[in-house]
């Protein structure tokens, strides 16, 4: 159970991260890797207002919780060593996802080949770039890299929402476990358009200021991993962030962040778990270092503070359990709101999902979440009381090649239910406070 825990971790672990991992040798010549998300809520609509498209809120977790049906993705890399020691690496990413990439509106898709139109966020490049590594004149174990990448890459394993990445274009160096690199990104919610003026649903997502400028949003990053300590490892992350062309009395012009990271057994039982914290402030707000075209819109007094500790326990040979707990608190010292909230606002969720093998072919699932969010005061985005609470239940038979936590590929029949303590909030147009809903998820990487 272990060995093939450790396996399966440490693909799942590359695939989730969409990063290459950097060694003084590579595969040599063409390798493929990939990811395939597929989703049918059976008989609904995945509108973004009739689907629960609650994860990147920090509302809900499970198979269930996502607006978008279908997701592919594939990471194309050429590796070659050569006589002399060093090697170079390229590395191509592609995403297709009906769905904006996963982060809007999501359609079942049929064969009229025309899924496209009018909308964005189909087939994407997400990463193109060049790395060469133990050249002549570098120290060896030291690499350049210069492209557009997700660089750290980290999320949740129940929330699926990634908190750490640099998500941009720039080059960076990197020494064995330390590195620094610059990456830019331009800001924009979907539309490329001068500011106040009317979307265009197939223009590319920027923010341009009055003079049609871009206000680009730059990193300089600044990384140490793998020290050693307290039986495991620390990861240690600052970034300086800027933002060009805005007025700092409505926009943040700079920021920083900051995280470190924890990796080691399960708590002290046999497993795996990751402990983060993080600060952020001005354009670093969202989560410290989390890094990339959303990067922007923040004021200079806004921070947060982030923590989540994450991983799964192996119980007993066929019983897994895993469990996550995130907090994400926004807070500000200027007269603005927070997203419409004038006190700031909070985000709690804690998810378990016990998994249970019946045999190499078969197991049980559930997961179960519980989410909290505070915006300080009762009416705010029309809600009855400051706090609101959502809890939602999953229950899955797995049908799998393999049966481990992280067994794929795997087809996912499930029932999901999810009630909020709000008597006003609609899980979807015209619903009520809870709801129950059927489904099947199919999920596989390679």
């Amino acid at each position: 159970m272990k060995k093939i825990s450790l396996i399966a971790i440490a693909v799942s672990s590359a695939l989730l991260a969409g990063s290459a991992v950097a060694n003084n040798k590579v595969t040599e010549g063409w390798t493929v890797n990939g990811y395939g998300h597929l989703l049918y809520n059976v008989g609904e609509s995945l509108s973004l207002n009739d689907s629960y498209h609650h994860r990147r809120d920090y509302h809900a977790a499970g198979a269930a919780f996502s607006g978008n049906p279908t997701q592919v993705e594939f990471t194309i890399t050429k590796g070659h060593n050569y006589d002399s020691g060093s090697w170079s690496k390229y590395v191509l990413k592609t995403e297709y996802g009906n769905s904006e990439g996963g982060n809007g509106r999501g359609f079942y898709t049929s064969s009229s080949g025309n899924e496209a139109h009018l909308e964005s966020g189909q087939l994407e490049l997400k990463e193109a770039y060049i790395e060469l590594g133990d050249l002549a004149y570098f120290a060896d174990g030291l690499s350049l890299w210069a492209g557009q990448r997700y660089l750290n890459r980290q999320s949740g394993i129940i929330t699926k929402e990634f908190w750490k990445q640099s998500s941009g274009v720039g080059a960076g160096v990197q020494y064995h476990n330390a590195g620094f690199a610059v990456m830019s990104a331009d800001p924009g919610e979907g539309s490329c358009q001068l500011s106040g003026s009317e979307s265009d649903a197939n223009a590319k997502q920027c923010t341009l200021d009055s003079q049609g400028r871009s206000t680009t949003v730059t990193s300089a990053d600044f990384y140490y991993y793998g020290v050693e300590a307290l039986d495991g490892r620390f990861d240690f992350d600052l970034k300086l962030m800027s933002r060009e062309h805005v007025d700092e009395d409505e926009t943040a012009e700079k920021g920083y962040g900051a995280a470190i990271t924890y990796s080691r057994d399960y708590y002290g039982f046999d497993g795996w778990s990751t402990t983060a914290i993080t600060y952020g402030k001005g354009v670093a707000a969202n989560r410290g270092v989390n890094f990339g075209q959303w990067s922007g819109n923040w004021q200079k007094d806004d921070r947060s503070i982030f923590l989540t500790s994450y991983g799964v326990a192996n119980v007993t040979d066929h019983l897994q359990i895993g469990t996550e707990i995130t907090y994400w608190d926004l807070d500000n010292t200027s007269t603005h709101s927070v997203w419409g909230s004038e006190d700031g606002l909070s985000r709690l969720i804690m998810g378990v999902t016990p998994s249970y093998k019946v045999n190499d072919n078969f197991r049980m699932e559930a997961v179960m979440t519980y989410a909290l969010e505070s915006l300080g005061a009762d009416g705010t985005w029309g809600r009855e009381d400051a706090d609101t609470s959502f809890y939602t239940v999953t229950l899955a038979p797995v049908f799998t090649v393999n049966a481990d936590y992280w067994g794929r590929p795997q087809i996912k029949p499930y029932i999901s239910y999810m009630k909020s303590s709000d008597s006003g909030y609609a899980w979807t147009t015209g619903g009520n406070d809870d709801e129950t809903r059927f489904g099947i998820e199919a999920e596989i990487w390679f």
